[in-house]
């Protein structure tokens, strides 16, 4: 392999390693916040009040950071800043325990204000620095340790006051990285600049939104029916879901990059009608319930490494996507509001099991229409020279096996 190549391998492989830094410590810290949030000791209308007017910062912010970005053009250097404080603000969390309602309300806003206000820029920012051939597997890789982190940091923060030592030292450890690798800048594309509503127009985007928007509607409002429903604990059916998802992210990603999104997509839809259709039918913990984790396991696995962090990416191309990415996450950040809201409401309204799944399976199969119609992000060309650089680089390592042999023969 020649120096320019090796070169070329090394830059790469440092643009992955920082783009999973900066997503993961960032999605990771947000998200066990938002399990602290949930446990502060508030229910009912005043969980909600506090969930909603975090998701409000959390939207707010978000639309705000893409016109900020425009005219600070150093996505790096914003990004650095916005850890830096990010760093101070993990302490905060140590508060949301033990205080009024109107203080762990202003808190959240508070955290929801500053998630929103950089994490479009992470996301533009890795964007920018991934090729698409490459995208798919990047963002698997991210969904993988998110979750693992996530989980190590549940199963070391025992108490309030140690979960603010470990959000602080984890969001520390993510800067001085960051820091250290010195990654490389990606300049803003002052020249072809979208609005939400230009994007909204867009064939490509209502066709991959409207399905998405649907999973993570129906998902959420899900989840806690089968908690009740089959008398099982939610936070068991999550664990063992987020397991299969983390493995099922990366195996998603690298079939991503080669055979292209669309279609595993709608593998991941019709895994989810089938667990849903299984929980209607066969409505015991042994037979309807284990498909269930393991097709919803599945579908997550998928629509989290393309929906959240790949499509609208591809879809973006040369333009910046900070855009694309506000409005790809948009139902995901609504569906966790719409679970706090309105999912005790709809358990004490469901009677009939049966019912309630097949018309939700029903329903999913009808999302996948949209997917038909859409288009596939990944070029046939991207997809062709990613086969040809695999061939190019299996005679490579022939030729360099022929050489080894002819030298040892000397």
């Amino acid at each position: 392999m020649s120096s320019d190549s090796r070169r070329k391998l090394d830059t790469d492989s440092k643009s992955v390693i920082v783009n999973i830094i900066l997503v993961v410590n960032a999605l990771v810290w947000y998200l066990y916040f938002s399990v602290l949030r949930n446990n502060s000791g508030f229910t009912g209308n005043d969980l909600v009040i506090i969930a909603g007017f975090s998701l409000l910062a959390v939207v707010l912010s978000a639309v705000l950071s893409t016109k900020l970005i425009q005219k600070v053009k150093d996505r790096l250097k914003f990004i650095v800043y916005w850890m830096a404080i990010g760093v101070l603000l993990s302490p905060v969390s140590l508060l949301v325990t033990g205080v009024s309602f109107f203080g762990v309300m202003i808190i959240s806003g508070i955290i929801g204000l500053y998630f929103g206000l950089g994490f479009p820029v992470l996301l533009g920012y890795c964007s920018a620095t991934t090729e698409n051939v490459n995208r798919g597997k990047v963002s698997g890789l991210i969904v993988f340790f998110t979750i693992t982190g996530f989980a190590l940091i549940a199963l070391i923060a025992q108490s309030p006051a140690f979960a603010a030592v470990v959000l602080t030292v984890w969001k520390l450890g993510g800067l001085i990285a960051i820091v250290l690798l010195r990654p490389p800048e990606a300049k803003i594309n002052t020249e072809e600049r979208v609005s939400y509503r230009s994007i909204l127009k867009m064939r490509s985007v209502l066709l991959y939104f409207v399905p998405w928007l649907i999973f993570s509607i129906v998902n959420n409002f899900v989840i806690p029916v089968v908690s009740i429903g089959f008398h099982v604990n939610v936070n068991f059916v999550v664990m063992v879901e987020n397991v299969i998802a983390g493995f099922f992210a990366v195996f998603f990603g690298f079939l991503a990059d080669r055979f292209g999104r669309k279609y595993l997509l709608v593998f991941g839809f019709t895994m989810l009608g089938l667990g849903y259709a299984t929980l209607g039918f066969f409505s015991t913990y042994g037979k309807g319930l284990l498909f269930y984790m393991l097709a919803d396991g599945i579908a997550w696995g998928a629509f989290t490494t393309l929906f959240l962090l790949t499509l609208w990416g591809d879809i973006a191309g040369k333009r910046d996507s900070e855009k694309f990415f506000v409005i790809g996450f948009l139902p995901f950040l609504f569906s966790n509001f719409l679970e706090i809201s309105f999912g005790q409401y709809l358990v004490s309204s469901v009677t009939d099991l049966i019912v309630m799944f097949s018309f939700i399976s029903f329903f999913l199969f009808l999302a996948v229409i949209p997917l038909y119609l859409a288009p596939e992000t990944l070029s046939e060309k991207d997809m062709k020279d990613k086969e040809f650089h695999g061939y190019l680089e299996k005679a490579q390592r022939m030729a360099e096996k022929v050489d080894q042999n002819s030298e040892k023969k000397k």
